[in-house]
């Protein structure tokens, strides 16, 4: 990776290209910043209505519907591990990097960000060693940072800028990364990287993707915000209710002046009156009808909040349909499932959704991202690695929620219709994740040698022809041989692993250990250091 160090202006290309985009992160920040303050649960209400007294619009609450209309679908998209119909070095890598948590949870709020304003952007970047970085890393922007311009025929990126900050972004061209900041003469380039030829190293996440949206459709849309407003209005409305229902209304028939009067002269507050215990109150002369009146104290019937509750519903069954999400994960008791398979059912049309976007976007997001992430480390994919990566498939967690019982039955009956299938895909069928499958084949084959070498241990004594498990048997007369070769075999690999973990180049120590040959994956076994 070649760094050089410049204070240019940008090219007329460049400059075009930049701008444009831009503009575009520019453009889009007003509805963009929209959306984030309802997820963030900061948005308040613009208009509040005439019920409301004024000195009560501060009780307002939010409420987290966008923020669950977000995280629950995000929750779904579970990627585990990438598969190959062939054995492969490289697909080991590229799971291996996978398995770092950090790059796990860059990917996790890439594909949040994604359904809050459509799409995210990742960006694949060399590592520094001399900072102790890593090979590669993996950075995320949200839409309020990033943009790409992506070819509609063949779905590559052609162009991509990332902000940085409010004063220095990237800018990525086929090729090549190009440093800008902001100087009082205008941007200028600060800085030019070299990457790999040809490659854009910009990978968008998109919800939503269509013929009509390039760039996906937001989970926060329009019906939703206005949905939202109208269940923050009803919660205030309910509140001001409240305030009136923890205060019982009365009314006091033939109430005279003299009766709020202290003997001080000084008026007496009502709520004292009240809250007095003075119930008592002496007859008063009427002097329009010459007589003593009695007072006659009244309780007035409270407003009900039920309205409120039952409006609350209604609006809680509109998010749920706009969402395609239960209604009870939105806080409204609805209906109480009775059984694992209603519930089940209750989540089908949310399931739907979320199978139909990750198989379609984030697939191919997931797969580019790890083809990506190989081209940057290696500095780009010769065609043996195109060769060996052909066919790769991402796999992903199911979407559902199924029971243990429910998977057990279903892997069994899938042993049961095929016992000669693959056993992999039986394990994916009890739900085991792409990690426990390896562990269980890794097993199994550890197992699987063991007996061949007890078999042949055992017969070497006793003179008789090994059985392996599988039902073959060794050669007569070629047990000794076969014995002599495991034994020598076995020594040759402790020495080799002696003189690795000495820090003896790979090929040098397989020569001296008589291992010829040998096809050495990449990397050092952990005892082994770089000079710093």
């Amino acid at each position: 990776m070649a760094v050089l160090e410049v204070v240019r202006k940008l090219s007329f290309e460049e400059s075009t290209a930049f701008y444009r985009m831009l503009s575009t992160i520019r453009r889009k920040a007003s509805r963009n910043k929209l959306r984030e303050s309802y997820v963030e649960d900061k948005k308040r209400l613009d208009k509040i209505g005439f019920s409301v007294p004024p000195h009560m619009i501060d009780f307002q609450t939010p409420i987290g519907w966008a923020s669950k209309g977000i995280k629950v679908p995000a929750s779904r998209i579970r990627p585990d591990g990438f598969t190959l119909p062939r054995p492969s070095t490289l697909l080991d890598e590229v799971n291996a990097t996978f398995e770092d948590n950090y790059l796990g949870a860059v990917e996790r709020m890439a594909i949040e960000s994604s359904l809050q304003h459509s799409v995210a952007f990742l960006f694949v970047t060399p590592g520094d060693s001399t900072l102790g970085e890593p090979d590669v890393i993996v950075a995320a922007r949200t839409a309020l940072e990033a943009t790409a311009e992506v070819d509609a025929r063949t779905n590559r990126v052609l162009l991509a800028l990332e902000m940085v900050s409010a004063t220095v972004a990237l800018l990525y061209t086929p090729g090549k990364t190009l440093r800008v900041e902001s100087t009082v003469n205008g941007w200028i380039v600060t800085k030019e990287i070299d990457g790999v030829p040809g490659l854009v190293p910009c990978i968008p996440y998109i919800w939503g993707w269509s013929l009509s949206r390039q760039f996906g459709r937001s989970r926060v849309t329009r019906p939703l915000m206005g949905y939202i407003d109208k269940g923050v209005r009803t919660m205030l409305r309910q509140e001001v209710t409240a305030e009136f229902f923890s205060a019982p209304q009365r009314a006091l028939l033939g109430a005279d002046e003299a009766h709020f009067t202290g003997p001080d002269g000084k008026r007496i507050s009502p709520l004292e009156a009240l809250i007095g215990g003075m119930w008592a109150l002496p007859d008063v002369f009427d002097e329009d009808e010459q007589k003593l009146v009695r007072p006659d104290i009244k309780q007035l019937q409270q407003a009900s909040m039920q309205p409120h509750s039952e409006m609350m519903r209604t609006i809680g069954l509109m998010v749920s349909s706009e969402l395609s999400i239960p209604v009870g994960y939105l806080g409204i008791i609805h209906d109480n499932p009775s059984s694992a398979d209603a519930i089940l059912a209750s989540e089908s049309d949310m399931v739907a959704m979320v199978e139909n976007e990750r198989d379609i976007s984030y697939k191919i997001a997931h797969e580019s991202l790890a083809r990506t992430i190989l081209a940057v480390k290696y500095g780009g994919i010769t065609d043996g690695m195109a060769a060996d990566l052909r066919g790769l498939q991402a796999n992903f967690a199911d979407a559902g929620t199924p029971t243990r019982a429910a998977r057990s039955d279903a892997a069994l009956k899938y042993t049961t219709a095929f016992p000669n299938g693959d056993p992999e895909v039986a394990m994916e069928e009890y739900g085991l994740s792409k990690t426990q499958i390896e562990r269980n084949l890794a097993y199994a084959k550890r197992a699987e040698s063991g007996q061949r070498l007890d078999a042949l241990v055992a017969a070497s004594k006793s003179s008789a022809t090994p059985v392996f498990s599988d039902g073959t048997t060794a050669p007569a007369g070629a047990v000794d041989d076969q014995l002599k070769q495991a034994q020598v075999l076995k020594a040759q690999a402790d020495a080799l692993g002696v003189l690795r973990r000495a820090g003896v180049d790979a090929g040098d120590a397989a020569a001296r250990s008589g291992l010829t040959g040998v096809k050495f994956m990449p990397g050092s076994p952990i005892t082994i250091r770089e000079n710093p």
